[in-house]
């Protein structure tokens, strides 16, 4: 046991990536996505896995008055998912009637030691932030959305109405490596 520094930094692999209209109700998935399709997996410290969204608003108006106003867009609600092996993580992040993004972060290392200094063992550093092979295998993932129509309005010249078929929902999925040192802390005494 001593103290020690734990440096690294944090880089990451795609592993899919599009962008896709997904309608309101409906449910995206992510799949047939595995580390065996990136060269040398097995010498990574595969420690998490990270789905980035991206999405705008994409609300429809009707009616002969729309182009004098159109009433207000509603939030809508995306939620991703992320799946590997006994380890899942769910998101949901909204548009905020206007556009927004959120990631789904899952994690299997403890992260929270990135950058810290710490009164342990080296062994024990390690089995808390080394994967071995957890990371390797076959990856999954989901884009649900939940679209919300805002109110129109009506005047004396008809009716504006609103209606919001669904997101179209930008995603890149990538496996999380941490590239990590365990470094001695020494404290200069005097200075």
């Amino acid at each position: 046991v001593n103290t020690y520094v734990i440096e690294g930094d944090l880089t990451y692999i795609e592993l899919a990536s599009g962008t896709e209209f997904i309608a309101d109700d409906d449910t995206f998935p992510i799949d047939d996505v595995s580390t065996d399709s990136i060269d040398d997996a097995d010498e990574l410290n595969i420690i998490g896995v990270r789905l980035t969204l991206s999405y705008t608003e994409n609300e429809q108006t009707n009616g002969p008055t729309c182009a004098v106003g159109s009433g207000q867009p509603a939030p809508d609600s995306i939620t991703g998912m992320t799946m590997h092996g006994e380890f899942n993580e769910t998101a949901t992040g909204s548009n905020n009637a206007d556009s927004g993004s959120h990631s789904v972060d899952l994690y299997w290392a403890n992260t929270s030691l990135i950058g810290e200094t710490v009164n342990m063992s080296k062994a024990d550093i390690m089995a808390e932030i080394d994967a071995g092979d957890t990371g390797l295998g076959a990856y999954s993932g989901s884009i649900s959305v939940d679209a919300e129509a805002g109110g129109g309005f009506t005047n004396q010249f008809g009716t504006c109405t609103r209606s919001d078929p669904g997101e179209d929902v930008t995603y890149k999925l990538e496996l999380v490596i941490f590239e990590y040192d365990i470094v001695p802390y020494f404290e200069l005494e005097g200075v």
